[in-house]
C-alpha cells in the first residue's frame, strides 16, 4: 500500500514538473530558432554568390515559419504581427533573388534587420 502511494505521488510530481516546464521548452525553441536566424542573416549578408545567398534566405524563411508557429506567452499579438511582417519582408528578399538582383536582395535584408530590431524592442 505504501509503495503504491509513493508511485502515485511520484507520478503527480512528475506531471506537475512537465506542465511547468512546457512554457520553458517553447521559449527554448524560439530562442534556438532566433539564434539560427541570426547566424543565417549574417551568412546572407556576407554572401558573394546568388546560390549562397539563396541558401541562407531559405534557412531564414524556414526558421521564421517555424518560429511563427510557436506560442509566445508575453505578448502573443505583437509577436504574431512581428512574425507576419518578417515573413513579408523575407518574401521581398526572395523576389529579388528570383530576379537575380543581389544588391536589391541585400537591401531588402536590411529591412528584415530593421523589422527584427523593432519587434525585439517591442517585446523586450
Amino acid at each position: 500500500m505504501v509503495n503504491f502511494s509513493l508511485r502515485s505521488h511520484f507520478r503527480a510530481i512528475a506531471c506537475i514538473c512537465l506542465l511547468a516546464a512546457a512554457p520553458l521548452a517553447h521559449a527554448a525553441g524560439i530562442k534556438t530558432l532566433m539564434r539560427d536566424m541570426n547566424q543565417a542573416m549574417k551568412g546572407a549578408m556576407a554572401s558573394t554568390t546568388m546560390p549562397q545567398l539563396s541558401s541562407y534566405v531559405s534557412r531564414l524563411e524556414s526558421d521564421a515559419m517555424q518560429a511563427s508557429q510557436q506560442p509566445y506567452s508575453y505578448d502573443q499579438g505583437t509577436y504574431n504581427q512581428g512574425m507576419k511582417t518578417l515573413r513579408q519582408d523575407l518574401s521581398k528578399v526572395d523576389q529579388a533573388i528570383k530576379a537575380g538582383d543581389m544588391a536589391a536582395a541585400k537591401h531588402e535584408l536590411q529591412q528584415v534587420i530593421r523589422t527584427r530590431n523593432h519587434y525585439h524592442h517591442l517585446l523586450s
